[in-house]
């Protein structure tokens, strides 16, 4: 019986993807050689075909060449949206110009010669050769440098956005351009970062986008893949010193990508430099303590005390001297208590009125470099403590740009209790440090910042980390860390010391308009330093201010000591001893003064229910005075009260209560005193001579802004 043998059929496991991929490798290691082996005859027919006729011969000639230039362009295009590298560009030209150059010369010559063939033969095999080496070790490195983004592409849901060549700044950073396609938007991606920031091992806020202003569909997105930030840059002095604050823009730090921090904080500059020109922008500097807000604004108030046409008032009313004592004597203005802040906030209205005439009278719309004024530079350090419930302060926001006048807010979390709604819309610019939860950012940041990836959810782990936002700044570097410039104090004060050749005095105007609080300030002509190893210890006294450059149309009145208050009772170093001989020796005094009765009563003998004889008609009379001699009339009683507020003023008093004018009140000649005194109250307040404290502890008590009589 004969068997039956059956020949078993191969089964192929591999996916149909697979076969693909092997039948695409198959064919590009077999079509160089076939098209070096199979070429010749068909050049050589077309030689014969049209080898008699000249005419066909051109006509053939030039359309072999006009084909292979069109395939060349075409291969091209097919590379580019394939997103082939430039390696691989190259060779699909070199060949297609190579193939086309070869029929065209073997058309027109023929490959029947030796040296034809040759030719043919050897250059044939040399690119048959160099595909094959090319197949066989680029394929696997182009896959893996274009399969990431094709496998991001389908894992996360970006098929819908192409991926221009990414291009590296040597600096840490990655720049790419995006293409939204089909309907796709900027949105989808900005939802995809966190997905591809995990994908690509980066942390959180480290992939930020842009989108174009002129179409929505082309993104600019950025890859920070290293922190360059991380070991600091050294302070390189300030940035243009002897220069106008209206010149150039101060430096504050570096970016990530190296480039300078710079603020436009006057709004216009005669070189902007990459900065634009606008308006003054107040701005919010935010942060948790310890995320470098302080050092930040000490570097501002350097820049501000090395430049000309520019005067700084810094207030802190937690700790001015930690903060601020190594730079304080370039300070033009230093408030260090919150009744001081209260007071100069409630007179800058009237130096923002008389400044913006000064502009006005000029022609003048806004502030400008040469115009006659400093540009003030408020700074409002811990400003929760003056700001949160501060009326006077969102209206000062809103008239002080035209005056020339920049307020910086400094606080660690701008939050409706913290910071009035309308302060902080008035200051549209931001410097935003370390936050404990990086959606707090709103608070501080334009929201086309917090669109595009900002995310300073570091706390106080990175001092002086920070993004800065408005003032000049280009929007597409809101995003972009930066980090301040680490100067010490003895440096920085050194840079205030040799400023004060160069420092312009207040002008007169706004010293006119401040009136006496300016002119009783407290100045600093030291730093207050760190003694260093062998520096001797000596003594860094407040120095007195300095006669105010304004002319008073009053009298100048005679100087009197500073008002001081109550002397406080120091009793820790009075021993117990000593003490109690002091309380015999007055109880001693006390008994003999007793003893003594040296006015013996005249009605000792009396009782209670005798009659008393009336005095002689010569006996002395007693009399508790108020006679009309004292009286004042109501013009005499305001001079008083003038008089008495001034007298205030010159000692350095700063606030009062009803009772302390009482004396002058009850001697005014008139049935109802206390109307006479509420309306003489009415009109100093619309004076601006007094206001009302509206501190929880000032309750019923009148802060004095400036004297009557000035």
């Amino acid at each position: 019986m004969a068997r039956r043998f059956s020949k078993s059929k191969t089964i192929d496991t591999r996916s149909e993807e697979e076969q693909q991929q092997d039948r695409s490798r198959r064919i590009r290691f077999i079509g160089p050689w076939a098209i070096t082996a199979l070429g010749p005859v068909l050049v050589e027919g077309g030689h014969l075909a049209v080898a008699g006729n000249p005419a066909a011969l051109a006509l053939a000639t030039l359309g072999i060449a006009g084909t292979g230039a069109s395939l060349c362009k075409f291969l091209g295009h097919l590379d580019s949206k394939a997103k082939r590298d430039k390696d691989t560009v190259r060779l699909h030209q070199v060949n297609t110009i190579a193939v086309t150059a070869a029929a065209t010369l073997g058309t027109i010559t023929g490959v029947d010669t030796a040296a034809t063939a040759g030719a043919w033969a050897i250059g044939g095999v040399g690119l048959s050769l160099a595909n094959n080496l090319w197949s066989a070790f680029h394929t696997k490195s182009s896959q893996k440098g274009t399969s990431k983004w094709e496998k991001l592409e389908a894992e996360i849901g970006l098929a819908k956005h192409e991926l221009k060549e990414p291009k590296s700044n040597g600096k840490g950073t990655v720049i790419a351009q995006v293409e939204a396609k089909d309907g796709a938007t900027a949105d989808d991606l900005v939802r995809r970062i966190p997905a591809l920031a995990s994908a690509l091992k980066i942390g959180k806020g480290r992939i930020t986008h842009t989108v174009d202003d002129d179409d929505s569909s082309l993104i600019t997105m950025r890859v920070q893949v290293a922190d360059l930030l991380k070991e600091g840059f050294p302070w390189r002095g300030p940035s243009a010193f002897g220069a106008s604050i209206g010149d150039v823009p101060i430096r504050t730090g570096r970016y990530e990508d190296g480039e300078d921090v710079l603020l436009n904080i006057t709004g216009m500059l005669r070189d902007p430099g990459p900065l634009s020109n606008g308006n003054v922008e107040h701005a919010i500097a935010m942060g948790v303590n310890g995320a470098g807000k302080t050092q930040g604004n000490q570097l501002i108030i350097v820049e501000c005390g090395t430049r000309t046409e520019c005067s700084v008032i810094a207030i802190d009313c937690s700790k001015f001297q930690q903060d601020f004592g190594h730079v304080r004597h370039g300070i033009e203005w230093p408030i260090d208590k919150k009744d001081a802040a209260r007071r100069f906030f409630k007179l800058l209205p009237n130096a923002i009125e008389k400044r913006t005439d000064f502009l006005a009278a000029k022609g003048m719309s806004k502030w400008e470099p040469g115009c006659g004024l400093n540009f003030l530079v408020i700074i409002g350090e811990e400003a929760a403590d003056f700001a949160a419930d501060n009326e006077h302060y969102q209206k000062i926001l809103r008239t002080a740009r035209a005056a020339g006048i920049w307020i910086l807010t400094s606080i660690q979390r701008a939050t409706h209790n913290n910071m009035d709604t309308d302060s902080r819309a008035n200051s549209p610019a931001g410097l935003c440090f370390g936050l404990r939860d990086g959606a707090d950012a709103q608070y501080c940041l334009p929201d086309e910042a917090i669109e595009a990836g900002a995310w300073p959810q570091w706390g106080n782990r990175k001092p002086g980390y920070h993004y800065a936002a408005g003032l000049g700044i280009p929007e597409d570097r809101w995003h972009i860390t930066a980090r301040t410039e680490l100067a010490s104090k003895r440096d920085q004060a050194d840079a205030i010391t040799a400023g004060a050749a160069i420092r312009t005095p207040l002008d007169s105007i706004t010293a006119e308009a401040f009136g006496d609080l300016y002119a009783n300030r407290t100045t600093y002509d030291a730093p207050l330093l760190p003694k260093e190893e062998g520096e001797e210890d000596t003594s860094q006294q407040a120095a007195p201010a300095p006669a105010p450059t304004a002319t008073a149309t009053a009298p100048a009145a005679p100087a009197a000591s500073a008002y001081t208050g109550p002397p406080d009772e120091e009793m820790d170093d009075v021993d117990e001893e000593t003490m109690a001989r002091e309380v015999e020796e007055l109880n001693e005094m006390l008994q003999n003064v007793l003893d003594e009765d040296p006015e013996p009563g005249e009605y000792d003998h009396l009782r209670i229910e005798d009659d008393i004889d009336a005095p002689a008609d010569d006996a002395p009379v007693f009399e508790l005075g108020g006679d009309d001699s004292d009286k004042l009339t109501s013009d005499q009683g305001r001079q008083a009260l003038h008089e008495r507020l001034d007298q205030w003023v010159r000692e350095g008093k700063n606030s009062f209560a009803p009772r302390e004018v009482t004396d002058i009140v009850i001697r005014v000649n008139l049935s109802d005193t206390k109307r006479w005194f509420y309306r003489q109250r009415d009109a100093l307040i619309e004076a601006g001579v007094i206001s009302e404290d509206e501190s929880d502890e000032g309750f019923g008590k009148y802060d004095i802004l400036r004297s009557p009589l000035s």
